[in-house]
């Protein structure tokens, strides 16, 4: 009698409840894929390809990690610090040293999408000051985008939207 029961049982071991994967994100069908050679960002809920843009990567001794991932937090008006070593490292980005100048951050409009991709690197997808850096690899791993980008892409994405990064 014992052996039916597991048996019976056996089948159900394993399966998710409708609204969770097996890594326990929930199935809120919404995808970033970003293509690192293509320099992309694709935005799709549903199955269906609702935003995509241009990106900035990682540079050569800071990429950008391939893998999968979610996003964890969501931030407005994110405060941006130095992260390279030198006498400003830890404050605020108030100014961006961009190819026609200093320009100033207008941290009312950015944005950004805390990223953790496998599981333990943590990114961010965010804006940025510099448009002319987009389609570069320039960043520390994390993916840039436009200011009018951002603002497009920030309130169509939920919580634990998947994200893939690939080659």
């Amino acid at each position: 009698m014992l052996k039916i029961i597991f048996i019976l049982l056996l089948p159900l071991l394993g399966q998710t409840t409708g609204t969770e994967q097996q890594n326990g994100l929930p199935e809120n069908k919404q995808l970033i894929l970003i293509n690192l050679t293509k320099r992309t960002l694709e935005f799709y809920d549903q199955d269906k390809i609702i935003f995509k843009c241009r990106i900035r990567v990682g540079k050569r001794g800071t990429p950008t990690p391939v893998g999968s991932g979610y996003v964890y937090e969501k931030r407005e008006r994110p405060v941006f610090r130095y992260v390279d070593p030198g006498p400003q490292q830890g404050e605020v980005i108030n100014y961006a040293e961009c190819a026609d100048g200093l320009k100033k951050v207008v941290h009312s409009k950015m944005r950004a999408l805390g990223i953790r991709i496998k599981n333990t690197d943590r990114y961010s997808i965010h804006s940025t000051t510099c448009s002319e850096t987009i389609g570069k690899p320039l960043s520390n791993g994390c993916i840039g985008m436009t200011v009018q980008d951002m603002l497009k892409l920030y309130p169509l994405v939920q919580d634990k939207t998947i994200v893939k990064i690939i080659k």
